[in-house]
């Protein structure tokens, strides 16, 4: 990895430093950053420069351990964005946690893999995105992995990323399992079948106990790639357009305004909260949003920050009948998929128990919280509330507002309150019974009316956001199904922020398939 001052000239005074140029700049070494660096510089000669605004954390033993990744929430490697009250949640401020160093996000959270079900992706393609169909997106996943008991027809092998399954279910994975099948659901060996529906063994980035990240499957094999440079603790604070093309950017490192130059394409991959922001401090958005915060319109793409989509989660809450013992893997150990309404064509639930429990302050104070308590997270994966992110100001330092609007759709609402039947269901199933104290949050069973109560304190973020710089044909698209900004000649965006629709699934491993994906338009293979 090269050093800063190996690249950069500094002026006589210190106060500012040389224009540079490089063919590939990367905005964010997060999960998509990852993979660009990885695939560009080990596919070409051009030269590559990565920007994260966050540091290297990789030797924090909460980073690479599996059962500490809730310490990360609030730690230095977290950006703790606030999402923005609404009466739908009793006007409370929820935080939204996302990583800020080498790897992002997929270094702080808690490894699920998943990828949803192949409608998510065949209704990307209806809606005009060409070769972003299940059939089409399934070799991209099957690269990414490599899978615990080698390839086949759904998953890869020697991948960056190590995926591998539980040898062993905690009891109460088991006890869940089994009161599932009781209550009629199938089981499922692989949770990443092409539509998953029951309970089974979850799938986990995780090898020999240890994270397996897209730092370290990825980048870190390439860290000193000649053709590769890494600058951490660099925010990014605009893009340079000119005559509608990215020709480079600014941001700021220890304090000094650094520009650069792109010869070839500028690739945003800071993710769905900060990829629209750079967007709009750089003239690319709504244009009578803009000219409310001050900011010259440069093209006027009125999609930015439109359609941001985030997974709403409750937990319920129990006490187990003896101690827990031993946390395992990553405090869960299993998947759950669930249909709110048969008719549903896909799953729109997905619970997961987890081996420590977890409510919000608000429930915290209503309901006393013993010791052998565990919680099981009832997650809306499939969403039709949209939100949006706002510039507040012309600075890069004015606070983003950030609302998802989580539950505002009525649907959405009703949803969440059946996934809490269900999950009271379950609870009352003997084999799930057997093992359980007592209720703790909820303390009893509660009716419909009650739970709608309940609901408004307890909903919280699955940390999914997503949509901001939606691809698509028209409307409020910002990119085309290339991952081209419309408009703007030289620049893409490959990071979650993309998705028109959210995927019903944890957001890493899409987030990947999406980098595999431009990766490969900018090789000339796709």
């Amino acid at each position: 990895m090269k050093k800063l001052e190996e690249t950069v000239n500094v002026s006589a005074e210190g106060k500012s430093r040389l224009t540079i140029s490089y063919d590939y700049i990367i905005v964010g070494a997060g999960s998509a950053g990852c993979v660009l660096a990885r695939r560009l510089s080990e596919s070409t000669e051009a030269n590559i420069l990565i920007l994260e605004a966050g540091e290297g954390a990789d030797d924090l033993d909460r980073i690479k351990n599996p059962l500490r990744w809730l310490e990360n929430i609030g730690s230095a490697q977290d950006y703790l964005y606030q999402y923005q009250p609404t009466p739908v949640i009793n006007n409370r401020i929820i935080y939204a946690p996302r990583g800020k160093l080498l790897g992002g996000s997929g270094s702080i959270n808690a490894m699920v893999w998943a990828r949803g079900n192949r409608h998510d992706y065949d209704d990307w393609e209806k809606a005009g995105n060409q070769g972003w169909d299940y059939g089409s997106v399934l070799p991209l996943f099957k690269k990414i992995e490599d899978w615990d008991t080698g390839a086949n027809a759904l998953h890869g092998a020697g991948g960056p990323i190590h995926v591998a399954r539980p040898a062993n279910l905690h009891q109460i994975d088991a006890a869940v399992i089994r009161a599932a099948g009781t209550y009629g659901l199938p089981y499922m060996d692989d949770s990443n079948i092409a539509e998953p529906l029951g309970a089974g063994p979850m799938s986990m980035n995780i090898d020999k106990g240890t994270r397996s990240s897209p730092f370290t499957g990825y980048l870190k094999p390439v860290m000193h790639a000649e053709n590769l440079t890494i600058l951490t603790g660099a925010r990014v604070i605009k893009l340079i357009i000119d005559n509608e093309k990215c020709t480079g950017l600014a941001f700021i490192k220890d304090g000094e305004v650094v520009n650069v130059q792109a010869l070839k394409e500028t690739i945003l991959c800071a993710g769905a909260i900060e990829s629209p922001r750079i967007l709009m401090l750089s003239g690319i958005g709504d244009a009578d949003e803009l000219k409310k915060t001050g900011i010259e319109t440069k093209v006027n793409l009125p999609g930015v920050g439109k359609n941001f989509q985030d997974h709403p989660l409750v937990s319920v809450t129990y006490q187990f009948l003896k101690p827990l013992g031993e946390l395992t893997y990553n405090l869960g150990g299993i998947n759950l998929y669930w249909k709110s309404n048969p008719e549903l064509k896909k799953a729109d639930l997905m619970l997961i128990p987890i081996q420590y429990p977890i409510l919000t302050a608000e429930i915290s104070e209503r309901y006393p919280v013993p010791e052998n308590a565990f919680s099981v997270f009832v997650t809306l994966v499939d969403v039709k509330s949209r939100g949006y992110i706002r510039m507040t100001g012309a600075s890069p330092d004015s606070p983003l507002e950030i609302q998802p609007n989580l539950m505002q759709d009525p649907d959405d609402f009703e949803a969440l309150v059946k996934g809490i039947e269900f999950c009271m269901d379950l609870a009352e199933e003997p084999e799930l019974n057997a093992i359980l104290k007592s209720w703790v949050a909820p303390d009893r069973r509660l009716d419909r009316s009650e739970i709608r109560h309940f609901l408004r304190d307890a909903c919280s973020t699955y940390f999914h956001p997503a949509g901001t710089c939606s691809m698509g044909k028209g409307g409020d698209a910002v990119v085309n199904d290339r991952l081209k900004v419309y408009g703007v000649e030289g620049l893409t965006i490959a990071d979650a922020s993309v998705m028109p629709r959210i995927p019903t699934a944890n957001t890493n491993a899409p987030t990947l398939m999406i980098a595999e994906f431009a990766a490969e338009v900018l090789l000339g293979i796709r």
